[in-house]
């Protein structure tokens, strides 16, 4: 990986990271205030060799002498003969054990000082303790330095600076056990980031499709707050949503070099990926281009074209390819003749078998003959066979993958279905992309100030009749509360009767 790869790493998982930087500083923090605070007094002492002359050229050599011997003074810090005299000396309640833990001694190399230190609790207590092994531990050395048949010792020790009562406490460190805890939790962040990154088998980006299907998507439609309200986004004409669609519908149309493309099935590889959107989606943008576009609800096991688009859905498909009506019945028409719907009708036992029926191939001739480009809703992939079924008998399938939701082991076990049936996959679509406010800005001309088109209002007030009428019942909500459909659109799934009509012809 890349610089630029740990980065988007880091941006894509900031929650991780950050969760584990809060964590680090809070335990941080936490020791700080739990753990006990200690003072630190250190008494200074000085080791000298007694010489009678002091112009002696023995000098250099006794005090290279004490060099070396103070190095060997340090454990006897540790003797009863030092601890026991000071636990009586200053009445201390403490056990030898817990004393020799409170002391310690240090020698600065190539001198001959001795820096005897005391943590405690109590800040005068330490520097009484510091003094008094300082003087006890001296006395030690001079003792043991002391001949037997003299009475003057080799050795004099001496308490050059007295240890003085801290002001500032030496344990905790506050500010150090903060940065320590921040970049434990940044270094476990990084981590824990990476980790996840390469265990997340979710598809997120243009790059993480084409590893599965081997070609980059057809292209994203956006996730925001907009399209969840009114998720028709081709209605306005100029926006970022719709400009999404008419480069997905350009794309579609160079997906097959041979022929043109006329019939299409959506499916995706889980049920809530958005694939109802999307085909409403399509169909109305390349009715848009002039086309005459028939949207089919082929979805017979969860039908949501219907509902999204207010209509009436309780006859149609199911009841043409059994015979009961007649295919210009059950046609409806929306938006000014804009777009021609099939509804799903009622829903039958065995949907794959009646999508295979020769009565649908029938039926697709049929539509090929009356439009130019017909698109068919189906069930999800990755749950039931319907479109492929369908898709042998259209020109392909385009699959519908959620971004930040859907698998690849789900994406991949879809593509390898349809190559196993010798179904041509067409494309993929890169639905619900997380974007910025800032990308979702568009090219328009300065004279045309960007505003809803007058389709897209009256969409709005189909939807809202149809809520009034309470033809249609809402799916169950989203994480976050908001009805959606089977495809997680966000749309309410209300209905209201609309006419049918015929296409022309």
């Amino acid at each position: 990986m890349t610089l630029a790869d740990y980065l988007r790493v880091l941006r894509v998982r900031a929650r991780v990271w950050l969760v584990c930087v809060v964590l680090g500083v809070g335990l941080a923090g936490l020791y700080n205030y739990l753990a006990p605070v200690r003072y630190t007094a250190t008494a200074t002492a000085f080791v000298l060799v007694n010489s009678s002359d002091p112009s002696s050229p023995d000098n250099f050599q006794n005090s290279q002498f004490a060099v070396q011997r103070v190095k060997s003074y340090a454990p006897l810090i540790n003797s009863p003969d030092v601890v026991l005299p000071v636990i009586s000396g200053l009445e201390l309640d403490l056990a030898p054990r817990e004393l020799r833990e409170m002391m310690s001694v240090n020698s600065p190399p190539e001198t001959v000082l001795m820096e005897i230190s005391v943590t405690d609790e109590d800040a005068a207590r330490s520097a009484l303790i510091a003094n008094a092994v300082a003087d006890g531990l001296g006395a030690l050395i001079e003792e043991i330095e002391t001949p037997q048949t003299g009475t003057v010792p080799n050795v004099k020790v001496t308490l050059t600076q007295p240890a003085e009562v801290p002001t500032a406490p030496s344990s905790p460190r506050t500010l150090l056990n903060l940065l320590l805890g921040l970049l434990a939790g940044l270094a476990v962040g990084f981590a824990a980031a990476l980790a996840r990154h390469a265990l997340d088998r979710r598809i997120k980006s243009a790059d993480d499709v084409r590893s599965v299907t081997g070609v980059a998507p057809l292209g994203a439609t956006l996730r925001n707050r907009a399209a969840r309200r009114q998720p028709l986004v081709v209605l306005d004409h100029q926006g970022a949503g719709a400009e999404r669609y008419r480069t997905v519908r350009s794309a579609l149309k160079f997906a097959t070099v041979d022929s043109s493309l006329r019939h299409v099935v959506i499916s995706s590889p889980d049920a809530a990926d958005g694939k109802t959107t999307i085909a409403c989606n399509l169909a109305l943008s390349w009715a848009q281009s002039g086309a005459r576009v028939c949207l089919v609800e082929a979805d017979l096991r969860r039908p949501g074209v219907a509902t999204m688009l207010g209509l009436d859905g309780s006859v149609g498909l199911s009841e043409v390819l059994v015979g009961e009506v007649g295919l210009d019945d059950v046609l409806v028409p929306w938006q000014d003749d804009l777009l021609w719907v099939l509804p799903a009708g009622s829903l039958p036992p065995d949907p794959a078998a009646l999508l295979g029926s020769e009565s649908m191939g029938s039926l697709v001739a049929t539509l090929r003959d009356r439009f130019d480009v017909v698109i068919y809703d189906t069930a999800p992939l990755g749950l039931v066979a319907d479109a492929v079924v369908l898709g042998r008998a259209v020109d392909g399938v385009v699959l519908v993958v959620s971004s930040g939701a859907t698998h690849r082991d789900r994406l991949a076990a879809c593509v390898e279905m349809l190559e196993s049936a010798r179904v041509p996959l067409l494309g993929t679509v890169l639905g619900s992309v997380r974007v910025r406010g800032r990308d979702l800005q568009h090219y328009t001309p300065h004279d045309q100030p960007h505003v809803r088109s007058a389709s897209a209002a009256s969409a709005t007030s189909a939807a809202r009749a149809g809520a009034q009428d309470g033809s249609g019942a809402p799916d169950e909500p989203d994480a976050d509360g908001s009805p959606s459909t089977e495809d997680g659109s966000g749309a309410e799934d209300d209905s209201s009767t609309v006419p049918s009509g015929r296409p022309r012809k």
